[in-house]
């Protein structure tokens, strides 16, 4: 069954929508075999013709609304699945990445513990560096002393 608009209709001279019915399974192309089609099949006259006529109207706009609705659902479903699938995704994605944020704590964790352990334990070396230097400074100074000592005594012999 095709369906014309009123626009096309007018063309026709129809003053108002009609179901063309199609039985040859062949696909209507040309106006033309519109035409023949409309010209074979005459407005009903009669209340009986125009109720069935109405009554033809209406199953059709019900099979429509019918099909619109399976779509609907169909959209629906789709929709939903969708919507499953990517919060899913989501899910599984934020798993991961707390997953992945405990492990990079974890890591900076253990690095700012070696960094400590590596910072005492320089501060440590500092520390009895600064103390040799002292020693080494005060031996400097009392083998300065000594070698003052030995050459006022050669000096005075």
């Amino acid at each position: 069954q095709v369906w014309l608009k009123f626009s096309e209709l007018r063309e026709f001279g129809f003053a108002r929508p009609i179901i063309i019915k199609n039985d040859s399974k062949v696909p209507l192309k040309t106006s033309k075999q519109l035409w023949k089609m409309a010209d074979s099949m005459a407005m009903p006259t009669g209340l009986k013709g125009k109720l069935a006529s109405l009554e033809d109207f209406i199953c059709m706009q019900n099979e429509e609304l019918a099909a619109q609705r399976q779509e609907i659902e169909a959209l629906r479903g789709d929709k939903s699945n969708i919507e499953q699938h990517y919060q899913g995704q989501l899910q599984e994605m934020k798993k991961t990445m707390v997953a992945d944020v405990q492990r990079m704590q974890e890591e900076v964790k253990k690095h700012f513990m070696q960094q400590k352990a590596e910072n005492s334990r320089l501060q440590q070396q500092i520390t009895t560096l600064k103390g040799e230097k002292t020693s080494l400074q005060q031996q400097i100074l009392g083998l300065q002393r000594r070698i003052q000592e030995i050459e006022e005594h050669i000096g005075t012999d």
